[in-house]
């Protein structure tokens, strides 16, 4: 389905590159986990598959179609929700569908769906600055959902809120992922939440950002924390990304 041949990315006034030679195919309802160092590129990897940036070498590929620029097909999810305050939590989720033309009423009956999947099909009439911050999440995925696209994509969507609103709505997401078996592309510093999720585990090189391993996580689900298998692989994945930080500290205190 996304398809991702040597891509690299080297921004302006720089002298490392952000990215090196990524390729990686994704297959059509895969869930993959992209890990790895802070400053690796993880984010801008997103971007580019979102078409929010163009690499600077290489190509991206989405049912072998070139990805040029932003489309309807690919929809991101970010650290922060996004939502339009003067709108209530219905018309934030309809918003993007009314972009694509989807007629109103499809708009209304997706709205409420996936409202109702994330457990907030009562709070649709509700102003945005009534609710938590866990719960705008909730409204912002809604809203991700109800785009119908091919991909979605997710920038640590459940980072910045607590531990006990992150789990439930990875428990959310889950359900939500093994009704519909969208393809997600999602970002994470968390090794819990990376192997909690993922088909496969893509652990990212320090800068340049290379592929340094691709972990397959064939974990029965729902998938427990507390398995032996599961703390397996979340040891396997720390130890790959602290190796990777510890060789940035070293290279970086030899030049001095």
């Amino acid at each position: 389905m996304l398809e991702l041949k040597k891509v690299g990315k080297t921004y302006p006034n720089t002298v490392k590159r952000t990215l090196k030679d990524i390729s990686l195919t994704i297959e059509d309802g895969e869930f993959i986990c992209i890990v790895g160092p802070s400053g690796c590129g993880k984010t801008t990897l997103l971007n580019l598959v979102a078409g929010l940036e163009e690499p600077t070498t290489g190509e991206l590929l989405l049912d072998n179609a070139p990805i040029t620029g932003p489309g309807a097909d690919r929809v991101v999810m970010f650290q922060e929700a996004a939502l339009y305050p003067w709108l209530n939590v219905l018309e934030n989720v309809m918003l993007g569908m009314e972009f694509l033309k989807v007629p109103k009423e499809e708009r209304q009956r997706r709205a409420m769906r996936y409202l109702k999947m994330v457990h907030l099909y009562e709070f649709a009439e509700y102003p945005i600055h009534q609710l938590s911050g866990g719960m705008r999440q909730r409204v912002a995925l809604a809203r991700a959902l109800a785009m119908d696209s091919k991909l979605l994509l997710m920038d640590e969507p459940f980072s910045a809120l607590d531990k006990q609103t992150t789990n439930m709505l990875r428990a959310e997401l889950e359900q939500i992922w093994l009704k519909n078996h969208k393809t997600i592309l999602f970002v994470t510093h968390s090794a819990e939440e990376a192997v909690y999720f993922a088909d496969r585990i893509v652990v990212l090189s320090e800068n340049p950002g290379q592929i340094k391993e691709i972990i397959s996580c064939d974990l029965k689900r729902p998938r427990k924390i507390d398995d032996e298998e599961f703390i397996h692989i979340r040891h396997q994945l720390l130890e790959l990304v602290r190796k990777e930080v510890m060789k940035f500290a070293k290279e970086e205190y030899d030049q001095d």
